[in-house]
């Protein structure tokens, strides 16, 4: 769609099996993205994104396999080849409705983040930008001493040494989603030595199927008092990363994006 809509290089989705990341990868074939990486724990729930991609001309590669294995950065850095990294939009997540162990959300969400972030970051094309999804939780305090331990850079044992600061599996997803803005706003430099960007985005309550199971009362207390009192929409999360992911957002670096239909804000956060 032009030079301005998209940096050089290959388009990279995590979790692009899922709602949310299910429609960034469309949008970013929409918005002139030749080459994309799409990946997710189970290769074969990619096909029908791939396929649709692949019908509009786009050149798809699909690359399986758990985030937190070691070995999933090496795999995707040797799909790419030598050719450099125009977009990452990192979606895969875990929340705590769907996965009970804290420990495991706590390496799912924040390790292989910050993970991803370490192995693109030598890969940038000049004007690429990376994209991670935070939360609207990431918001929520839990005590001064385990917010400032998650906003800081991560300990050379990763998570597993700030295990004790995290009380339970609710606990482990905002704190997870506090560092991973922490991330985007503390790697702006490195990432704009290489002239590129790097952001986070903090969806609020989206109709998604990990949505489903975390409907109770407290959510839909925060529907019903949230300046648009309605569910957003994924593909209104995707068209917002797929915006930051390009040059027209090419200003935009090391800070959060809220996409919470004013929950947030209706609770004076």
């Amino acid at each position: 769609m032009g030079e301005f809509n998209r940096a050089e290089g290959v388009a990279i989705v995590t979790g692009a099996a899922g709602g949310m990341g299910s429609h960034c990868a469309r949008l970013l074939g929409e918005d002139g993205w030749p080459e994309l990486l799409l990946c997710d724990l189970d290769e074969a729930r990619l096909g029908p994104v791939a396929e649709a991609l692949r019908a509009k001309g786009a050149k798809v590669e699909l690359l399986g396999g758990e985030i937190t294995d070691p070995a999933f950065t090496e795999r995707l850095l040797a799909k790419l080849g030598s050719r450099s990294i125009g977009a990452v939009i990192h979606t895969a997540g875990v929340s705590p409705a769907i996965f009970g162990d804290k420990d495991k959300l706590l390496e799912i969400n924040l390790d292989a983040t910050q993970a991803i972030v370490d192995a693109v970051k030598p890969r940038m094309a000049e004007g690429g930008a990376v994209v991670l999804f935070a939360s609207m939780a990431s918001y929520f305090p839990i005590s001064p001493e385990a917010d400032a331990a998650f906003e800081a850079p991560l300990p050379a044992g990763g998570t597993a040494e700030l295990r004790h600061l995290v009380p339970n599996e609710g606990a482990a997803y905002t704190l997870s989603k506090r560092a991973v803005r922490a991330i985007a706003k503390r790697e702006a430099k490195s990432f704009g030595d290489r002239k590129a960007r790097i952001v986070s985005m903090s969806p609020g309550l989206i109709d998604t199927a990990m949505m489903a199971g975390e409907k109770n009362p407290q959510t839909e207390a925060m529907l019903a008092g949230a300046a648009l009192t309605r569910l957003g929409r994924p593909e209104e999360l995707a068209a917002a990363a797929v915006y930051l992911a390009s040059p027209r957002a090419g200003f935009v670096t090391g800070c959060d994006l809220r996409v919470d239909g004013g929950a947030l804000s209706s609770l004076g956060i």
